[in-house]
């Protein structure tokens, strides 16, 4: 019987991933980019609102470039914050970030949830086809000839 390693599978399975070994993997790959992708696109343009809103605001902690990049970015991942806006637009702008965070995590762990439910049976159905496999290998193998000694004949 095989040994299972599921740490070193679940390392072939991250390799697959990245290589898009199969469709299944394809698929999860094109998933995390688009949305870590998208993250990045919106983490930046957001930085620059936050930061044309924030960076003049009286007793604001977003007063750099960077600030705002590290008020956004931290927002837009976790959903928590380390500064706190001061004007009505940077309160607004949080709370779409936070509905951002929700709807990253909700996406990434729906995609998760797809491709473990597919996997699963791409990989059933390959041990089926080995199986099948097996089992016609075995039954179209001739028997082996046996050496019978030859009767004198009379």
């Amino acid at each position: 019987m095989a040994r299972h390693r599921p740490v070193r599978h679940a390392g072939h399975e991250v390799v697959a991933v990245a290589r898009a070994s199969s469709r299944t993997h394809s698929h999860l790959r094109r998933r995390i980019l688009i949305i870590f992708g998208a993250t990045a696109v919106f983490a930046v343009l957001c930085t620059f609102v936050v930061y044309l809103t924030e960076h003049h605001a009286k007793s604001t902690e977003i007063k750099t470039l960077f600030d705002s990049f590290l008020f956004t970015a931290s927002q837009l991942l976790t959903g928590s914050s380390v500064a706190n806006p001061h004007t009505e637009l940077g309160k607004l702008l949080e709370l779409i970030f936070d509905l951002w965070a929700i709807t990253v995590v909700a996406s990434l762990a729906g995609s998760f949830g797809a491709f473990f439910h597919a996997r699963s049976k791409e990989m059933n159905l390959e041990m089926e086809k080995e199986k099948e496999r097996a089992a016609g290998l075995l039954h179209h193998r001739e028997p082996p000839a046996r050496d019978v000694p030859s009767s004198p004949t009379p």
